[in-house]
C-alpha cells in the first residue's frame, strides 16, 4: 500500500516466485469472500498502464488489458508482461488450488474416487471445473482441505462468469434486482478511479519518535504489543494517512479486505482496531463507525463491509508520508514496504 510500484509487481509475479513467497499479497479468505480487495488490484494494474508505459491506452484498450489479467478472452494488442495474461485465474488455480489439492492427498482416509479427481486436477490442463463441482456432490467432505478445494473450484467457476458483470456500464446496465453500481466492480469504475489516483508511487512512513519503545500504545486488556500488533498499527496508520493526502476529513472510508491483503499471515485479523489504546489517556487509537448498507444481501455478496475510521490525533501527529527519505529532516525512523504483505521494514534516520 505504501509501495504501489512494488504492489503492481506482486500482481505480475510468476507462479514459482509466488510459491516461494511467505507473505503473498492476495489472501485466500478474500478470494473466497466475493473477491474482496480485487478492485484495488485492478486499479493498481490500470494505473501502471495509464501512467508508467510510453503508449497511451484508451478505455477500450485498458478494458482488454484488464480482461487479459483476469484470465478472460481478450483482444489486447499491446505486448503484455510475462506471466500477465491470465494471472488472476492462474493464481487461484496454481497457487491456492494446487497447494490445497496436494494437502488433500496427505489424508489416508481420502475416498479413492476423490483422490482420482484431485490427481486429475493436478495433471490435466483441460480439467473441467464445472464437471468436478458436480462430481463433488457425491462426496461427504470429511476434512477442511476437502471443503477448501470445493470453495476454490467454486471461485474459479464464478470468476469465469465475472467478465459479464465487469463489463456493465455504471449508468444503464444495472437492473432493479438490488444491484448497486457503486459496490460492484466494473471496468469503467476501475479505469475512472485509476485516472483519478494518478501515477503509482512509493511512499515511506516517517516517524519522529521511537513510539513503541516508549510504550505509548497498549491493548485494552493491558497486554503488551506483539510484533504483529505493531505491524498492524503501523499499516493502519499508513492507510489512514494515504487516504487523507488530498482530504481534510477526519474520517476515512475503508474496508477490511484491502488491509487484510496487506497484512502478514493467511487470515490476519484487521477488524479489531478498537483494542488499541493510548497508554497515558486510555483513549482509543482508532475510532470506527460501521457504514450500514441499504441492501445487506448485496453487501454480503460483494464481501465488503465499509467502515469509517479516525486516527487519534495524538498518535497521528508523530507520522508523515514522504517519498524521498534523503531529503527529509523531520523523521527519525522510516518504515518501508516492498509491495507484498511482509512486515514493514524499519530504517533509522539517514544523515
Amino acid at each position: 500500500m505504501l509501495n504501489e510500484i512494488g504492489e503492481y509487481e506482486q500482481y505480475t509475479l510468476s507462479p514459482e516466485e509466488l510459491l516461494a513467497s511467505k507473505n503473498r499479497r492476495l489472501k485466500y479468505y478474500n478470494v473466497k469472500n466475493g473477491f474482496s480487495g480485487l478492485e484495488r488490484m485492478m486499479t493498481i494494474i490500470t494505473r501502471h498502464f495509464i501512467f508508467d508505459t510510453p503508449v497511451g491506452f484508451n478505455e477500450d484498450e485498458l478494458r482488454e488489458i484488464l480482461k487479459a489479467w483476469c484470465g478472460f478472452k481478450h483482444k489486447a494488442k499491446t505486448p503484455l508482461p510475462e506471466h500477465f495474461d491470465g494471472w488472476l485465474s492462474n493464481y487461484i488455480k496454481r497457487i491456492f488450488s494446487f497447494e490445497t489439492a496436494l494437502d488433500c492427498l496427505k489424508y489416508e482416509d481420502l475416498p479413492p474416487d476423490f483422490k482420482i479427481l484431485i490427481e486429475k486436477f493436478l495433471n490435466d490442463r483441460d480439467f473441467d471445473i464445472k464437471k468436478a463441482l458436480a462430481a463433488l456432490e457425491n462426496f461427504k467432505l470429511i476434512n477442511d482441505d476437502m471443503k477448501k478445494i470445493k470453495n476454490l473450484w467454486e471461485v474459479l467457476d464464478k470468476l469465469s462468469k465475472k467478465n459479464i458483470t465487469f463489463s456493465k456500464k455504471i449508468f444503464g446496465d444495472f437492473n432493479a434486482k438490488g444491484e448497486n453500481p457503486f459496490h460492484a466492480i466494473t471496468y469503467d469504475k476501475v479505469i475512472a478511479n485509476a485516472r483519478l489516483a494518478g501515477k503509482l508511487r512509493c511512499y515511506y512512513l516517517a516517524c519522529n519518535e521511537e513510539l513503541f519503545k516508549t510504550k505509548k500504545i497498549l491493548k485494552v486488556d493491558g497486554k503488551k504489543l506483539s510484533a504483529k500488533d505493531k505491524d498492524i498499527i503501523l499499516k493502519m496508520t499508513a492507510e489512514y494517512l494515504m487516504q487523507r493526502r488530498n482530504s481534510n476529513q477526519e474520517f476515512i472510508v475503508t474496508n477490511n479486505a484491502n488491509m487484510m491483503n496487506w497484512l502478514a499471515g493467511k487470515k490476519p485479523d484487521c477488524a479489531k482496531r478498537e483494542i488499541y489504546i493510548l497508554a497515558e489517556t486510555n483513549e482509543k487509537l482508532f475510532e470506527t463507525i460501521k457504514i450500514e448498507s441499504e441492501n445487506k444481501k448485496q453487501k454480503n455478496k460483494n464481501g465488503l463491509i465499509l467502515i469509517k475510521v479516525k486516527l487519534n490525533p495524538e498518535w497521528a501527529k508523530h507520522f508523515r508520508l514522504i517519498e524521498n527519505v534523503s531529503d527529509d529532516k523531520w523523521g527519525r525512523i522510516f518504515f518501508s514496504d516492498n509491495g507484498s504483505s511482509d512486515p514493514l521494514k524499519e530504517m533509522k534516520e539517514i544523515i
